[in-house]
């Protein structure tokens, strides 16, 4: 084994037990503050892992843990695809709204019930919880059910049943974990021979190498598991004696390729397969990851 496959082999490595163990803490404990709030006596709520945690994407000491608590009273939702005689009929809420700000300011009460100086309610998006000898730092993110309208094939009324977030800068952000979690346990364990999600530990690892030696920006952890998602199944399960080596190379070298100004990238889409990975409101470009790619590409010695 070269000196290279040895490295990788170590930078696929999950949670480590105990890490496994503070995450799986942690999120009992927000499970707990959340059901004892009397804030929320009468409001369905709904507890759902996500990120790197619940798709078990996490690289070895940056195994941060993220919750969403989500309103279950209603949903907002996107109907713009229909046509006016389609359009969603808005009913009038009832009881316990909890509508946008309002719900994450008695969520924050709940977390500083709980956590008293430990909880940071100063971000824009997630009420951060900090890390302990018990447990991992972790992103609390109020949100509600979102549901995206659109056309089937044959003309019937579809949705997309995704979450969204507001921003304390009144911004909305939709995402699509369930849909994430299950296309990728697809290409892991169906598609790749189990190497997709080595791959992409291999590259946050190698990201997190990068930004320590000042060499690129710091990218969302999230990115990197975009990016490999995207690489054609083809790329992966190797063979030969060095199987991680070949599939890192393979997978590096489509997105440094695709990532051009006319390559394939500007089509990608996320891993939950709705959102165009390069659309509007996104925290990064083709361009980061272009250099990453290349960056990552001499960071490994690749030939």
């Amino acid at each position: 084994m070269t000196a290279l496959e040895e490295k990788l082999a170590r930078y696929t490595a999950p949670s480590s037990d105990t890490e496994q163990d503070k995450q799986d803490r942690a999120e009992r404990m927000v499970c707990k503050a959340v059901e004892s709030w009397s804030g929320f006596d009468g409001v369905g709520i709904r507890l759902l892992p996500k990120g790197s945690y619940k798709n078990n994407t996490n690289v070895r000491a940056d195994s941060d843990v993220d919750i969403a608590v989500i309103h279950k009273g209603f949903n907002y939702f996107n109907d713009d695809e229909l046509l006016p005689a389609d359009k969603i009929l808005r009913r009038p809420l009832t009881g316990k709204r909890y509508e946008g700000a309002s719900f994450r300011a008695e969520l924050e009460k709940a977390m500083e019930h709980a956590y008293g100086g430990d909880c940071d309610t100063s971000g824009s998006t997630a009420i951060e919880i900090a890390e302990n000898g018990g447990r991992v730092k972790t992103d609390v993110v109020p949100s509600f059910g979102h549901r995206k309208y659109y056309y089937d094939a044959q003309g019937a009324v579809r949705y997309f049943e995704g979450t969204t977030t507001r921003r304390t800068n009144g911004e909305w952000v939709i995402n699509y974990p369930e849909q994430q979690y299950d296309n990728g346990v697809t290409k892991n364990e169906r598609r790749t021979g189990r190497r997709y999600k080595k791959m992409v530990r291999i590259l946050k690892r190698v990201e997190n190498d990068l930004v320590a030696a000042g060499k690129i920006d710091a990218l969302p952890s999230y990115f990197m598991e975009c990016l490999v998602y995207c690489v054609p199944n083809d790329r992966f399960n190797h063979d030969g004696v060095t199987p991680l080596t070949d599939d890192i190379t393979a997978v590096i070298k489509h997105i440094w390729n695709q990532t051009k100004p006319d390559g394939s990238a500007k089509d990608w889409f996320e891993p939950n397969d709705i959102k165009p990975l390069f659309g509007p409101g996104q925290k990064w470009s083709m361009g980061d990851a272009h250099t990453l790619a290349l960056e990552a590409w001499r960071n490994l010695g690749l030939k």
